[in-house]
């Protein structure tokens, strides 16, 4: 069975929470010659620490969709990150392989689960499907409306760090993800799936 994440894909994706202007003021540096090499390593940062690769959080708002081979026996659709903030569409091929959108009265969305569920709406079913993979799209949007202060924090402890230590690392030597950022992801990615 292919792993939920991997069937998530980032249509539109989230505005960066850390400024240029806020990693410089953290690393105290007034210099404008590194200006492209700091933006890049807060995209670089956040892209470690969000999404399906990251924790499994949005960290801002951003639009993704989830792609299935078809609706799933046990009734249940969860969506593998979060925070989810609305599901946007449900598109599908019917059993002649036409494309289809399901009428978004006929679920029941659950945004304060998590993971968020969608089931059908009572006394409904979910329409058969084509055999075919990628059947179902969900469409939703995930993120906050405001960046959290914790995970704002690690996204600019991370790009600080790679900035002062611009080399690979090997054993024994710095490593690659300071502790204070690793002991802020391991508390939020508990807390998404606590």
């Amino acid at each position: 069975m292919t792993p939920a994440w991997t069937r998530l894909t980032w249509t539109t994706p989230s505005a960066s929470i850390i400024t240029l202007a806020e990693l410089k003021s953290h690393l105290r540096v007034d210099f404008d010659d590194d200006d492209d090499l700091m933006s890049d390593l807060v995209v670089a940062a956040q892209a470690h620490i969000e999404g399906p690769e990251g924790i499994g959080l949005a960290l801002a708002p951003s639009t993704w969709s989830l792609s299935l081979d078809g609706f799933p026996a046990d009734q249940v659709i969860s969506i593998p990150l979060g925070p989810v903030t609305a599901v946007t569409g449900i598109t599908y091929l019917d059993p002649a392989g036409l494309a289809q959108t399901l009428d978004l009265a006929n679920v029941r969305i659950d945004l304060d689960g998590r993971p968020a569920r969608i089931t059908p709406a009572l006394n409904k079913d979910w329409p058969d499907t084509a055999d075919l993979v990628g059947a179902v799209k969900v469409t939703f949007t995930a993120g906050p409306a405001s960046p959290d202060p914790a995970l704002k924090r690690a996204v600019l402890m991370l790009a600080a760090h790679w900035y002062a230590n611009p080399s690979a690392t090997a054993p024994g030597q710095v490593p690659e993800i300071p502790l204070g950022v690793a002991a802020i992801l391991a508390r939020k990615g508990a807390l998404l799936i606590g």
